[in-house]
């Protein structure tokens, strides 16, 4: 029978991790995920009618939630090492990371600021969630499924899924002109950090590709490296390209579903204000 000490990764392990994509790894995360999503649409629709602020409440729990659970989670690998220092392998620099920030940003930030980082968690929460999950390899790897490690960084993850999810069925996402500047920066000032991270730790034992910079570390990034013949510095910018082309194409979806039902996304001013007629 597992210990708790076990279970928190203070005491040694005999369990063999189950492995990413076994049928163990795959229903986990699959249950985990439905449930965010189908959470994020039952509150998002019972609270459609409701004010910012009332709205706002359950972005404001998940955010502290979510906050908590990362940063208990890297407390304890810093006391199971011994060492202060290994906090520099886990900042939250990764891809399925940046809702970190912006969720926290969208649910306690003015509202220029806070309506920026719900409209950048609306378009990231998804994709976060599901690389944190299905596309953690490193993970399941190396822990079993019932984990503290692992549960609480899946937790974190969903929790970016419902906050997508939400914030899209609650009529928050608005997706206006000023809202993707301020996604564009949001995104630009993340890559950056990011970057200028990897380079400091890059002759260091610490983490060392953070968004997958330096090298594609065994996922997909590898068709980039392939197409500009393995060179550093395209291949660096091909993957920040990426993440904007994304961003960029989900935006422009976004506004032509919006256009094809004659209406932009509800808001609190107008909950269905219909385009100009041609």
């Amino acid at each position: 029978m597992i210990t708790i000490g076990q279970f928190m990764g203070f005491e040694e392990d005999f369990r063999e991790p189950e492995g990413w994509l076994s049928w163990q790894h795959l229903t986990y995360v699959t249950v985990i995920i439905a449930i965010a999503v189908l959470w994020g649409l039952w509150l998002g629709k019972r609270n459609r009618g409701k004010s910012i602020q009332e709205k706002k409440r359950p972005l404001r729990i998940a955010a502290i939630v979510m906050l908590v659970s990362e940063i208990t989670k890297i407390t304890i690998f810093c006391i199971q090492d011994g060492d202060f220092g290994i906090v520099r392998s886990n900042l939250p620099l990764f891809l399925c990371s940046i809702i970190f920030f912006t969720l926290p940003m969208a649910a306690f930030g003015k509202k220029r600021i806070s309506d920026g980082a719900m409209n950048f968690t609306f378009v990231f929460g998804m994709l976060c969630c599901i690389a944190g999950t299905f596309l953690a390899g490193n993970i399941y790897a190396n822990s079993p499924i019932f984990s503290y490690s692992c549960i609480a960084s899946n937790t974190a993850h969903c929790i970016g899924g419902f906050a997508a999810v939400y914030i899209g069925s609650a009529g928050l996402a608005k997706l206006h002109c000023g809202d993707r500047w301020i996604m564009t920066l949001i995104l630009g000032v993340f890559e950056a950090v990011a970057l200028i991270v990897d380079i400091l730790q890059t002759e260091t034992s610490y983490q060392s590709n953070y968004m997958f910079f330096m090298k594609p570390d065994g996922t997909p990034f590898s068709i980039c490296l392939d197409l500009v013949h393995g060179i550093q510095p395209l291949y660096t910018a091909f993957v920040a390209a990426l993440y904007f082309a994304y961003l960029f194409l989900f935006i422009l979806v976004w506004r032509l579903i919006s256009r094809k039902n004659k209406k932009y996304i509800p808001t609190q001013d107008s909950e269905a204000e219909e385009l100009p007629h041609s």
